[in-house]
């Protein structure tokens, strides 16, 4: 299936869709014959869970590969930021409210790493994420 047709069936499945990306082994270029296909999609409104499930396997049905579907308004920070970071935008129905989602998450972002700022100069400084009472020999 190429991205065209991909875009296509997604746009069709979810009309409230405006953005569409590819991340990562895919996005990277590193893709082997077993990967598989990590998509996220901007819609104007939360996916539901249930429908995002079968567009997944829709998907994978076509591709003859597994799908991951991420639905980005009901993603975590750190998601986000990996898949506009390192994904491709594939489709936008809509770019001023893409580049305001994507203008929102990465403040979001820089607002979380500062708030664990502490946290990470530590795991930094002891060279592990684990206290020492955790670790094993």
């Amino acid at each position: 299936m190429d991205d065209q047709v991909l875009i296509e069936h997604i746009r069709k499945s979810i009309p409230s869709l405006i953005a569409l990306y590819r991340f990562g082994s895919q996005a990277k270029g590193t893709a082997h014959l077993d990967s598989d296909v990590d998509l996220a999609l901007l819609a104007r409104d939360p996916i539901p869970n249930l429908r995002r499930f079968e567009l997944a396997q829709e998907l994978a049905v076509q591709l003859h590969r597994e799908v991951d579907l991420v639905d980005l308004r009901n993603a975590s920070t750190v998601m986000r930021m990996q898949v506009l970071s390192m994904g491709t935008c594939l489709d936008t129905q809509d770019e001023s409210v893409r580049r305001e989602f994507e203008m929102y998450a990465y403040s979001d972002y820089a607002r979380l790493n500062e708030e664990r700022k502490g946290i990470l100069d530590d795991i930094r400084a002891r060279g592990s994420v684990y206290a020492e009472r955790f670790r094993t020999q």
